[in-house]
């Protein structure tokens, strides 16, 4: 798949040299963000992703030059936006999440349960995005807690939302990693009856739609949550409906379930791995997992969906949370003040360290530096800090309106009121 990147000429600072920018949902965000602002009309929260995306690791932000002394070549390496939602950046807190993680989990086995919101309310959720996103999120964890109080023990999760599926449509669910049982309130570690699942499939899929339907009835009547159309009407329909939980056989290897949680907690949608932007025949290439044509037992299929650039922007961009949204929670013995937490045995902890992040701890110390050049493979390089370069996404952005000469507003800055 796909393009090449874009090799853009470098900013006053290093003209004799070339600076490459390995990112096409940057490219994307540069040529048609302001033409999607002025469009679409965005909220505040998408406006500030477009333009921390446009400047994620470019000369914008400044950053590190490794120099080669035996060759000459330059390594740029440009500072992150850091903004949550970024797809391009953080993927050292991706890491660092999983790792925390880890160390909280219990040495138990884990069952990985997806609750899926039905289609018919997106758009009673779109109206009411985070009444509608705490709601699911709570509700998953009542449905887990009641199926641990059929046998009087207190379970643990921790849930991830996630607003998209794999060809980034508006797909609302919950993934949860689950304790396979739970403690009872003499500290003592109770299974399921069944050993193979936390509860019969259709039992739990019917609980999961009756608390969230009373839970919503209920926000409904205190004016929590609006809707244009007729409420009872849209209960109706979904009642009808069998409510859809995913769960798999418990495990005591969690680490693909970990990894595919952490994947996109700081970041929403899609990855530049997944998703090519064509400048010259302006079209956005999303590589995503056919589920529509998937055989059973079997890995779902490739696809390829193929979309104009300001359409690929829309289907991102819905899926900003709102402000402060918690988008990963944990519930029961996992939550850090759960009463029951403090009686778990030590043969039931994991450690609380784990390998990866002591050597981040160690590296940082003694400031070793395990770059090696791109060229000659020499090791031999000295690292020098690069300045934001504030004029630089001036000249790398397609505006609709002309802007004036960067030495205009600084002028204008200082003008005698």
């Amino acid at each position: 798949m796909c393009g090449t990147p874009p090799i853009h000429q470098a900013s006053d600072r290093h003209p004799a040299d070339k600076v490459q920018v390995n990112n096409s949902i940057g490219d994307l965000f540069r040529d048609y963000g302001e033409q999607y602002i002025n469009t679409y009309k965005p909220s505040e929260q998408q406006i500030k992703l477009i333009r921390a995306i446009r400047v994620c690791k470019t000369p914008a932000l400044g950053g590190t030059v490794i120099h080669c002394k035996d060759c000459g070549h330059k390594h740029y390496i440009y500072h992150s936006c850091g903004h949550s939602h970024c797809m391009i950046c953080q993927s050292i807190k991706r890491e660092q999440w999983v790792d925390k993680l880890r160390s909280q989990l219990l040495g138990v086995p884990y069952v990985h349960t997806v609750f899926t919101l039905p289609h018919q309310l997106n758009s009673l959720a779109r109206n009411n995005e985070s009444v509608i996103y705490s709601l699911i999120m709570k509700v998953a964890w009542m449905t887990i807690k009641s199926i641990g109080a059929k046998s009087a023990y207190t379970p643990g999760m921790t849930s991830i939302l996630h607003t998209f599926g794999s060809d980034m449509k508006y797909h609302i669910h919950v993934h949860a990693l689950v304790t396979f049982g739970g403690f009872s309130q003499d500290s003592a570690w109770i299974y399921p009856k069944d050993k193979h699942k936390l509860d019969k499939y259709r039992s739990i899929c019917a609980t999961y739609k009756a608390i969230f339907i009373q839970e919503l009835r209920q926000l409904y009547k205190k004016g929590k949550i609006t809707y244009p159309q007729d409420f009872e009407v849209l209960i109706a329909d979904v009642e009808k409906i069998r409510w859809v939980v995913h769960s798999t056989r418990p495990t005591m290897d969690t680490k693909v379930i970990e990894d595919y949680l952490a994947k996109y907690i700081n970041r929403i949608a899609v990855s530049n791995k997944r998703l090519d932007y064509i400048k010259d025949s302006q079209k956005v290439i999303l590589l995503h997992n056919d589920y529509k044509n998937q055989q059973s037992g079997q890995v779902a299929p490739k696809a390829y969906k193929i979309m104009e650039p300001l359409v690929a922007m829309d289907q991102i961009l819905q899926h900003v949370l709102p402000p402060y949204f918690q988008k990963s929670r944990r519930y029961g013995i996992h939550n850090s003040s759960s009463k029951l937490k403090a009686s778990i045995p030590d043969t039931l902890r994991r450690n609380s360290q784990t390998i990866r992040t002591i050597f981040e701890i160690i590296t940082e110390l003694m400031k070793l530096n395990p770059y090696k050049c791109e060229r000659c493979n020499s090791d031999n390089h000295q690292t020098e800090d690069i300045k934001p370069d504030k004029t630089w996404i001036l000249t790398h952005i397609n505006s609709p309106t002309p802007r004036p000469p960067p030495e205009t507003k600084v002028l204008e800055k200082f003008k005698p009121i």
